[in-house]
């Protein structure tokens, strides 16, 4: 039986963090244990924590440090300060979502049968009105998309011990990385840019909810469409690009170099010139044919 280390990030999460736990130590065909970094809660989330670990020995929590206010801190924190033990897989978790029973172990499954160093996937999101949908990912890679975009939420991931080992090792050695402003988009860049296989499963393995604390959340309807506005004017799209471009870099194999920095030299250049280079590369920056339409336009027009 395939051992895994969940580690579970929380800032003021005491709502629903009863529930997420519960759904993450009841998972089959798996030895599962929690790690918990809390960020400096002030809504009992950090008391509750300390009952939950004093009642179930598979619940740990670091100890206190200086609070980050970044959600992607405290995983960076996890990711460093927690060593997986011998052939232990490792997952991210939220603090309010709700695993399907089988997630661990269905991810377990196709890490080995697709000899993948991660698994991540589509989520179903959810709200508090009962409503649902498929935040569908799973549409096919292409060569750059690990520049722009996501595979999944950090919280249907599941690594190997070698690939937690090179996100330790970049955070350790590359300044840019901790800037990088989404773990999840991060670790995709670093295991893309490796050339390590990276599987995304379309069918939902987590209850994603959806409230006014998610940090980003599903990003869809007119508020997500505004919000997404609002980031690409104010290119934070792009800059968070050159974070990946630059963590990428240091572990891309030496084939893979010249091409990526030619491309890290379009994303930094102002120049009209380079925008449209850029934007001939666009069909290969999202994978969604839609979204490669609109980014190619967005660079066009100076907007991305």
């Amino acid at each position: 039986m395939s051992a895994v280390v969940v580690l579970l990030a929380t800032y003021n999460g005491i709502a629903h963090l009863d529930e997420q736990v519960e759904s993450i130590l009841r998972q089959t065909g798996v030895d599962v244990r929690v790690v918990v970094s809390d960020d400096g809660s002030t809504d009992g989330t950090a008391q509750r924590l300390a009952a939950l670990a004093a009642g179930e020995p598979r619940v740990a929590l670091l100890p206190p440090a200086p609070p980050t206010g970044r959600a992607a801190a405290n995983f960076y924190r996890l990711i460093r300060d927690v060593a997986p033990r011998e052939g232990e897989l490792v997952a991210f978790a939220d603090q309010d979502d709700v695993w399907e029973d089988r997630k661990l172990e269905t991810q377990v499954r196709l890490l080995h049968e697709l000899g993948a160093d991660v698994v991540s996937g589509s989520v179903l999101a959810f709200d508090e009105h009962g409503r649902e949908r498929l935040v569908k990912k799973d549409y096919p890679q292409r060569r750059l998309d690990w520049l722009t975009e996501s595979p999944g939420p950090g919280c249907s991931f599941l690594m190997t011990p070698r690939f937690v080992a090179l996100a330790r090792r970049v955070l350790a050695e590359v300044p840019e990385a901790a800037e990088a402003d989404f773990h999840d988009s991060l670790l995709y860049a670093l295991g893309r840019a490796r050339g390590w296989r990276w599987h995304i499963e379309g069918e939902p393995l987590v209850r994603y909810r959806q409230h006014g604390g998610n940090v980003l959340g599903a990003n869809q309807g007119a508020g997500g469409a505004a919000r997404r506005l609002g980031m690409i004017r104010s290119h934070w799209h792009r800059r968070q690009a050159v974070l990946h471009a630059i963590a990428g870099l240091h572990v891309a194999p030496e084939a893979a170099r010249g091409e990526l920095e030619r491309v890290l030299g379009l994303l930094r250049s102002t120049r009209l010139r380079d925008r449209w280079a850029l934007a001939r590369l666009a069909p290969q920056l999202r994978r969604r044919p839609r979204d490669r339409f609109v980014i190619g336009a967005l660079i066009r027009l100076g907007v991305w």
